[in-house]
């Protein structure tokens, strides 16, 4: 069972006399916590292994392995570098977790959104090499 600091007795400085309560399993093993291992899990099918989403997410393979067994809680700031790393906002990882989207669908949505966005820059960034070739060589014959 998994335990949370609840308050300190003391002033700080004194490591020993935290109060520690332990947290219900019912918390730990809530929908959200299953549907964000449910995704891992994919996401690791996917890829191929938790070393490799522990590399592409810069967390280690080993905490991962903790979300998806359910035997460890994310903190905020490692579950938010996740989510960005693979290319999902905040908001877009919560409604998952609070939803009944299949994962794999989850997951072929959010990488088609993101190739259509690289698609979308690169066709961008095309257009405007070609405009700034076109004003130079203007440019260049009008002396």
């Amino acid at each position: 069972m998994l335990t949370a600091i609840v308050a300190d007795e003391y002033p700080k400085g004194s490591h020993s006399n935290r109060l520690v309560m332990p947290i219900p399993t019912e918390i730990t093993q809530s929908k959200i916590h299953q549907r964000l291992s449910q995704l891992i899990v994919t996401l690791i099918e996917d890829i191929g292994s938790e070393r490799k989403l522990g590399r592409m997410t810069s967390l280690s393979a080993n905490g991962i392995g903790k979300w998806c067994d359910l035997k460890a809680d994310p903190h905020l700031l490692k579950l938010i570098q996740f989510a960005y790393s693979l290319g999902w906002s905040m908001t877009e990882l919560m409604s998952f977790a609070e939803g009944d989207e299949d994962p794999q669908v989850a997951i072929a949505r959010k990488k088609q959104a993101l190739s259509l966005q690289l698609n979308k820059k690169k066709f961008i960034k095309s257009v405007s090499i070609n405009q700034n070739f076109h004003r130079d060589e203007h440019e260049g014959t009008c002396s």
